[in-house]
C-alpha cells in the first residue's frame, strides 16, 4: 500500500496542469509558499528518527577512493533540535569493534544541515533570489529558485533549489556554505527528498564532495554519501532527550 500511495504522489508531480494555476506563481509566492510548507511539515511530523547508512571516503586527486568508512547511525530531529547515535562502524568493508567505533565517535563533529535556511524570513535580507523557470526535477514539475548569499557567513547556505509545483515541497537542492570554513576549498552538497512517509516529503539521500589544503603543499579530498531509511514520525521525545550528554554520539 505504501508503494501504491507513493506512486500516486509521484504521478501527481507529472500530471499536466495539476499544479496551482498552471505553474504561474511568481518568485515571492514560491519563496513564501516553500517556507510555509516546510514549517507545516515540521510541525505535523513532530519528533522523528531515521536510520542512515553513512559513507565517508578519502579520495586521491583523481577522485579514486583510498579509504572508505561506513557508519550505521540513527538520526533524531525535533524542529531545530538534532541528535545522532552511532550504531556500527566498518573500515574498507571490515566491521570494526566497539573500541574502534568509540574512537570514531570521539573524533566526529555534529552535522545537522538545513539547506532551506535561505528561505527563512529572518535570513532573506542576506540573499538575492532568482527563478530560472519551471523544470522537471527528479520526475516532478518544479519551480527552480537560485539563492545567492550576499553575507560572508559560513553558517548560511546558498545554491539551487527545486520545489514541486503542487504544494512547494523541496524536491532537490544543490548548495554550499556562503563562506567556506578554514582550510576548506570546496564543500558542495546535494539533498534529495521524496514523499516517503504518510505523504510527507523527507530526505532520502545526501551527498557531499569536498577538498581542502593544509599548509602549502598538502591537499586532501573527501566525499560523504548518506542513504536514509523510512523514518518514524510523530515520536514522543522530550527536549531533554536531545540535550543529554550521551556516550553513543
Amino acid at each position: 500500500m505504501k508503494l501504491t500511495v507513493m506512486a500516486l504522489l509521484i504521478g501527481l508531480c507529472l500530471w499536466p496542469g495539476s499544479a496551482r494555476g498552471e505553474y504561474d506563481l511568481d518568485i515571492e509566492q514560491v519563496i513564501d509558499g516553500a517556507y510555509r510548507q516546510d514549517s507545516l511539515t515540521r510541525a505535523e511530523v513532530g519528533a522523528m528518527s531515521m536510520r542512515a547508512e553513512s559513507y565517508v571516503r578519502k579520495l586521491n586527486g583523481d577522485g579514486e577512493v583510498e579509504e572508505e568508512k561506513k557508519f550505521i547511525k540513527e538520526y533524531y530531529f525535533k524542529d531545530s533540535l538534532f541528535k545522532e547515535v552511532y550504531l556500527e562502524y566498518s573500515l574498507d568493508g571490515q566491521l570494526q569493534d566497539e573500541e574502534q567505533l568509540q574512537k570514531q565517535i570521539e573524533e566526529a563533529a555534529d552535522a545537522s544541515i538545513r539547506p532551506l535556511t535561505p528561505f527563512y524570513p529572518e535570513n532573506r535580507e542576506h540573499y538575492k533570489f532568482s527563478m530560472p523557470g519551471v523544470e522537471i526535477q527528479h520526475g516532478c514539475v518544479s519551480y527552480h529558485i537560485v539563492a545567492d548569499c550576499m553575507a560572508d557567513d559560513e553558517n548560511l547556505m546558498e545554491g539551487d533549489y527545486w520545489f514541486e509545483a503542487n504544494a512547494l515541497n523541496l524536491v532537490y537542492a544543490e548548495f554550499h556554505p556562503a563562506k567556506l570554513p578554514s582550510k576548506i576549498r570546496q564543500l558542495d552538497m546535494s539533498m534529495s527528498l521524496a514523499p516517503v512517509e504518510a505523504g510527507y516529503w523527507l530526505p532520502v539521500g545526501f551527498h557531499l564532495i569536498g577538498r581542502g589544503k593544509v599548509l602549502i603543499f598538502i591537499k586532501f579530498y573527501f566525499e560523504v554519501e548518506e542513504k536514509y531509511g523510512i523514518p518514524e514520525i510523530k515520536l514522543d521525545l522530550p527536549d531533554s532527550f536531545f540535550k543529554e550528554n550521551d556516550d553513543e554520539r
